[in-house]
C-alpha cells in the first residue's frame, strides 16, 4: 500500500529571528522534505546594507554565497522560488486577488494558475515539497489559500501539514 501524498507549508515568522534558519532547516529535514518552494511574493530583501532591519537575512534569496539557497543546500534541500503564487496584494487581509486567482484553478489563465500546474507536478512526481513564506500564523497567511487550491488538485487522500510549530 502506497502511503498518501503529503504537501507541507512553513511560515517562519513564528521563530525568533536569531533561531529562524536552524528552525527552518530541522523542521524541513525532520519532514523529510526535499525541495522548499519559495511562495513568497518578494523572497528579496528590500534593502541592500546587511546592518539595516530590512537588510539581507539567511532566510532571504541573495545573490552569491548568503541567504536560504546556500542554506538549504547544506542541509541536503533544493529550492526554488516559485512568485506565481505569492500573495499579489500583501496588504489586503483578505487576500480577495489571490482568492479570485486561485479559485479559477489550475485552468485559469492566471499566474497562479501556472504555479498550481508546477507544483502539482512536483508532487505527483514524488517530491516531497514544503511551500514557504514569512507569515507566522498559517491562519492569517496566503499559504492556506495556496494550499487548499494545490489540494484539489491532488488525488482524494492528500495530507497537508503545516511545519511552522
Amino acid at each position: 500500500m502506497t502511503a498518501p501524498l503529503t504537501v507541507f507549508t512553513v511560515g517562519y515568522g513564528k521563530w525568533p529571528a536569531a533561531a529562524r534558519p536552524a528552525k527552518l532547516l530541522a523542521a524541513l529535514k525532520g519532514a523529510g522534505v526535499g525541495l522548499l518552494v519559495d511562495i513568497r511574493h518578494s523572497p528579496c530583501s528590500s534593502a541592500l546594507d546587511p546592518a539595516n532591519a530590512y537588510g539581507p537575512k539567511e532566510t532571504s534569496l541573495q545573490a552569491g554565497p548568503g541567504g536560504i539557497v546556500p542554506l538549504l543546500r547544506a542541509g541536503g534541500i533544493e529550492y526554488l522560488w516559485l512568485v506565481e503564487l505569492g500573495n499579489p496584494q500583501k496588504s489586503d487581509p483578505a487576500m480577495a486577488i489571490l482568492k479570485h486567482h486561485l479559485a479559477g484553478g489550475a485552468d485559469s489563465g492566471w499566474p497562479a494558475a501556472r504555479g498550481l500546474k508546477l507544483a502539482k507536478e512536483l508532487v505527483l512526481s514524488g517530491m516531497c515539497l514544503a511551500m514557504m513564506c514569512a507569515c507566522a500564523r498559517y491562519d492569517e497567511c496566503h499559504r492556506q489559500p495556496v494550499a487548499r487550491a494545490l489540494l484539489k488538485l491532488l488525488p482524494d487522500g492528500t495530507q497537508h501539514h503545516d511545519l511552522s510549530g
